[in-house]
């Protein structure tokens, strides 16, 4: 015998349609280029129910950078998850990052949220940075776990070595977009990967 729905599971599914209309609309538009019409018409909900779950446009935009926070976290983990060095745990988190540019484009939301939301509101700046220090901190976890398990150098700082990888990767991301719409992304992030561990790793 099934359940009939709870006032509870329809409004997180309200608000879970709302976020990923968000994100869709600001990976597309940016901040200033989105609407809360856009929002409304395109995920079918009322001004009123909207404003149930969120009182302003900022404090969606901040909303859904948490949902794909998120959800990319959970998605990198699962793949780092999967392998059981460090080294291959590196690899994996490269290839799931290419995989959510490849098929979640509402993904792009993350960095294009932080970068006009920092622009445009500097006291956002520390909760809007969680996303890098987060990145940074998972990179820099599995960089210790390369030095106990002996394959990367010992005198590697893994702080340092985790910023200049995520960095660099934004750095690619932008190159990527502006040159091929990021068709040449993963060709890129693998061939800044080779390069990378190569100066870290441990030689044989």
């Amino acid at each position: 015998m099934s359940l009939a729905p709870t006032t509870t599971d329809r409004g997180t599914e309200t608000r879970r349609r709302i976020l990923e209309v968000a994100a869709e609309a600001f990976a597309d538009r940016g901040y200033a280029g989105t609407s809360l019409n856009d929002v409304l018409r395109a995920s079918g909900v009322t001004k009123g129910g909207f404003y149930f779950h969120f009182p302003s446009k900022e404090a969606l935009a901040l909303a859904t950078l948490r949902h794909k926070q998120e959800q990319w976290a959970g998605v990198v983990m699962a793949a780092v998850m999967r392998r059981s060095r460090a080294v291959e745990q590196l690899d994996a988190m490269v290839q799931a990052l290419c995989d959510l540019h490849e098929h979640d484009r509402a993904c792009r939301a993350i960095s294009r949220l932080c970068t006009e939301l920092g622009d445009e509101h500097p006291e956002l700046r520390p909760q809007l940075g969680t996303q890098l220090t987060t990145w940074m901190d998972m990179v820099a976890s599995v960089v210790r776990k390369g030095q106990d398990e002996g394959d990367i150098r010992p005198d590697v700082d893994p702080g340092i070595a985790a910023e200049i990888a995520v960095e660099s990767f934004i750095g690619l991301e932008t190159v990527s977009e502006a040159l091929t719409g990021r068709a040449d992304l993963r060709r890129r992030a693998n061939d800044f990967l080779d390069l990378w561990l190569s100066a870290i790793r441990r030689a044989t």
